[in-house]
């Protein structure tokens, strides 16, 4: 059994030793030539992405942003143009509105004094028919009353001879007669 601990021993001292010799070349750990070249790889990616590949897409970035930038002040440009548009446009028409108040007031007077000045035409010109209807009525009347008023002399002095049985004289008969006329008309 000795010897069996003493093989393990030697076992377990080689490996030992293998150990300290594997844990000085660990796979994982980089060497200092390893690391040189990582270091001049980096640099040189870095300068390409930095001088290279960087500034077209810094530029397009640029680009587009200044592109933004432009449509959002054409956007303004275009909202304000179009509030002043709008504003116009109200005002035009709030004065549409005001001059069209106006002229239909204008032709609503005007519609006013044309029918006064028409209405007080009519009136005129129905008070001329009614005095020139009241004149041939008062002429009808008179020549009415002329012709009545000479028949009813007639009559009265044919009358009156016939009861007397003599002439009578007819000018003196008739102004009585039209004397007589006259002043019952003119109680009436």
């Amino acid at each position: 059994m000795l010897a069996l601990v003493r093989v393990l021993a030697e076992a377990a001292a080689t490996d030992v030793q293998g150990a300290t010799e594997e844990a000085a070349k660990n796979p994982i750990l980089p060497t200092i030539n390893e690391m040189f070249w990582a270091a001049v790889v980096f640099l040189l990616l870095w300068a390409l992405m930095k001088y290279v590949l960087l500034p077209p897409i810094t530029k397009v970035l640029a680009a587009r942003a200044d592109a933004i930038r432009g449509d959002l002040q054409a956007a303004e440009a275009a909202e304000a143009q179009r509030s002043t548009r709008l504003a116009d446009y109200e005002a035009g028409l709030a004065g549409a509105r005001a001059e069209a108040v106006g002229i239909i007031e204008q032709a609503r007077s005007e519609g006013d004094a044309e029918r006064r000045v028409q209405i007080s035409a009519a009136d005129a010109e129905v008070a001329a028919l009614r005095s020139e209807a009241a004149a041939e009525i008062a002429a009808a009347k008179a020549r009415a009353r002329t012709e009545l008023t000479s028949s009813i002399a007639d009559i009265a002095v044919g009358a009156a001879e016939a009861v007397v049985q003599r002439p009578i004289d007819r000018a003196a008969q008739t102004a009585l007669v039209e004397d007589y006329v006259r002043r019952s008309g003119s109680q009436n």
